[in-house]
């Protein structure tokens, strides 16, 4: 059974590259399909339309209680619930993104997913570690690829794309073909991009270097294997050719610094067997391979030195599941997952002709592994629907490291959720739900040495997992005229890993040492609205806040978002769809320490600001469609809260689709 994950709320974020959603679906919450209206956790699911957005990350620029930070043009970190990083649990099609090298606080690994092979998004805020394991401390993000579909007839489809950008701040092609029959079915998808630097609000003025290349490739095969059994497989290869890091050079007196070369390949194959006996509903089982690069040189003004340094992780993954319809009303999931990276880790500094190896970020041929089972079950007894979950996860990480010795770190951690929701009648539903979730300390925090940002970090093998209680409590309402949500959450965060400065200076950098001495809470709300004015015209507006407080510190947490939202106006009429969306952030003025020793911020805080877009569609024939949108109309200065950079100025977008 595929599942479908569509939004609570029927918002349809045009603009941002999501589309309609649906009422009566369902959703993942639980590994299982549950009924939007009585899952008793925050979700939101929506549609994606690649063809409406320059990169995977601007998906989520509409999201409530997402906040979406940009470090440079080809980074794109999601800040659920006011955390990021490798506290945020990225999940592709069931299989988790994230490695045991994701880094703490904003990065770019999102930008590596091309958002022209997605289909739909799906944001479990408050919740996720049961799910799908380690990371998800206030939430899980999860992406699923366009899958090929199978037809009676067989037949060839296809797609050719254009997209340009005025300034030259983007140029794209991609094509895309399918060929389809009653048990088989597959698709190739091949993407160039190339992004030019970027404009800012206000002078206009070009934020150089910010421009780079992409190229995406996606192939995907779809097998009926007699009456029960379907056989899925994919093969996708994304990179990125010179990103430069743009405040390092503007701020930090670099010549280069950029990432030389940036790519994913992912691959898997899964088996799908539908059962007959409701003890046996489905069983699926998944072998996945993904490998990380990254390359990356840096050189200071005036120095003869240029560093270049070679990241690879390579990630095998088995995971099996069953699920069960034990009743009319009982349904389950159980699983095991298994995670095993191998990483590269080296570093040349070239001095003149002379090439000097060192060691890299990481320990090289460091490995880490986890091991997971877990038990999810859903209830739906009449007005009620009742979640509970239960996860085991052990991790081992081994550092082989000639410069400090060498170590094994082995842990293991339970994370439970439980949730309800209850229907007053037809049209609201009340849902609360309570969530503990964890972060196992990775490569990243046990073995980095180097610089990374603005500091220059020492390993620590003694830290602790992360781990986080959550609370939600909300009301949905769903009627012919008007589809609302509103939920308050808040997030007890302990054993934080917090980088601690030492009195050392190395490279002149000061140097940090990892502590497991962080206690914080996270609290807020966000809201959700949609009203129906007539037949073809809709008015919808979505509202975020995250309050954060690190307890142990007595200070603001890092980076937390300011109060956030959009507004937008949608008229559809037969060929036609137009959309005015206004999207907006309120003052950040409420910084930690750490905020005020981060170059990308200022003293004073982040400035509000309100930009407004427009967008129309036009579909010409069911074989071409013509897209214009026009970006920042104001022309408004503007940084979302944390940013390495600007916000884009006043920009024209054009995309032109032929399907056959």
């Amino acid at each position: 059974m595929q599942l479908l994950f569509m939004s609570l709320l029927g918002v349809r974020l045009a603009f941002a590259g999501l589309s309609d959603t649906l009422v009566n679906v369902v959703v993942s919450a639980s590994r299982l399909p549950v009924n939007h209206a009585r899952v008793a956790l925050p979700i939101l699911g929506l549609r994606v339309h690649g063809d409406q957005i320059p990169n995977t990350p601007e998906l989520f620029k509409s999201v409530p209680g997402v906040f979406l930070q940009r470090t440079n043009q080809g980074g794109g970190s999601l800040f659920v619930r006011g955390l990021t990083g490798n506290q945020t649990l990225l999940v592709l099609d069931g299989i988790r993104f994230n490695n045991s090298t994701f880094r703490y606080g904003p990065n770019q690994y999102l930008n590596t997913i091309d958002p022209f092979s997605l289909e739909q998004i799906e944001v479990l805020r408050g919740s996720g570690s049961v799910q799908y394991g380690s990371d998800a401390l206030t939430g899980a993000v999860q992406l699923m690829s366009t899958k090929p579909q199978f037809s009676a007839l067989a037949h060839w489809t296809g797609q050719v794309f254009l997209r340009g950008i005025s300034q030259g701040m983007e140029t794209s092609a991609l094509s895309k073909i399918n060929y389809q029959r009653a048990r088989s079915s597959f698709s190739i998808l091949a993407a160039r991009k190339k992004f030019g630097d970027i404009t800012r609000g206000g002078d206009g003025v070009f934020q150089r270097p910010t421009g780079y290349d992409e190229q995406n490739l996606t192939a995907q095969y779809r097998q009926k294997i007699g009456k029960h059994i379907l056989w899925e497989n994919l093969i996708q290869q994304n990179s990125q050719d010179h990103v430069p890091v743009y405040h390092k050079v503007q701020l930090e007196n670099y010549t280069v610094n950029e990432m030389t070369w940036q790519a994913y390949r992912r691959a898997y194959s899964r088996l799908i067997y539908q059962g007959e006996h409701p003890w046996i509903d489905q069983v699926e089982l998944t072998a996945s391979i993904q490998q990380s690069m990254e390359k990356r040189s840096m050189q200071k003004n005036g120095s003869l030195t240029l560093r270049n340094e070679d990241d690879q992780v390579r990630t095998l993954g088995i995971i099996g599941q069953v699920k069960s319809r034990l009743n009319d009303s009982w349904s389950s999931s159980h699983g095991i997952e298994y995670y095993a990276d191998g990483i590269t880790s080296s570093r040349m500094d070239q001095i003149n002709t002379s090439n000097i190896p060192l060691r890299g970020l990481y320990p090289n041929g460091s490995t880490y592994a986890t091991t997971s089972a877990f038990s999810l079950h859903e209830w739906n007894l009449q007005k009620w629907q009742v979640h509970a979950g239960l996860r085991y996860q052990q991790t081992q990480a081994f550092l082989p490291d000639t410069t400090v010795g060498n170590a094994i770190v082995s842990q293991g951690a339970w994370v439970y959720d439980l949730g309800t929701s209850l229907a007053l009648g037809q049209n609201v539903t009340l849902f609360a739900s309570i969530a503990s979730g964890f972060r196992a300390p990775n490569l990243d925090d046990l073995g980095s040495l180097g610089v990374v940002d603005f500091r220059y970090e020492l390993p620590a093998y003694g830290l602790k997992p992360e781990s986080s209680i959550t609370k939600n409590l909300g009301i949905r309402v769903h009627t012919n005229k008007w589809n609302s949500e509103f939920s308050v959450f808040h997030t007890e965060l302990s054993q934080l890993i917090s980088r601690i400065k030492t009195s050392q200076v190395i490279q002149g950098y000061p140097v940090y040492r990892k502590e497991n001495v962080g206690q914080a809470f996270l609290a807020g709300f966000e809201w959700m609205n949609k009203v129906y004015l007539g037949q073809n015209l809709t008015l919808s507006n979505q509202l975020s806040y995250t309050f954060g407080e690190q307890i142990s510190q007595a200070e603001p947490m890092r980076r937390i978002p300011p109060l956030f939202g959009q507004m937008d106006l949608k008229y559809h009429h037969r060929k036609v769809q137009m959309a005015g969306i206004c999207l907006f952030a309120a003052r950040q003025d409420r910084l930690s320490a750490g905020d005020l020793a981060d170059n990308r911020m200022k003293p004073t805080g982040t400035a509000g600001w309100a930009i407004f877009n427009l967008q129309a569609i036009y579909n010409y024939s069911p074989h071409i469609r013509f897209g214009m949108q026009g970006e920042n109309l104001g022309n408004v200065p503007y940084r979302m809260h944390g940013s390495g950079v600007d916000g884009m100025g006043r920009n024209v977008q054009i995309q032109l689709s032929y399907l056959w």
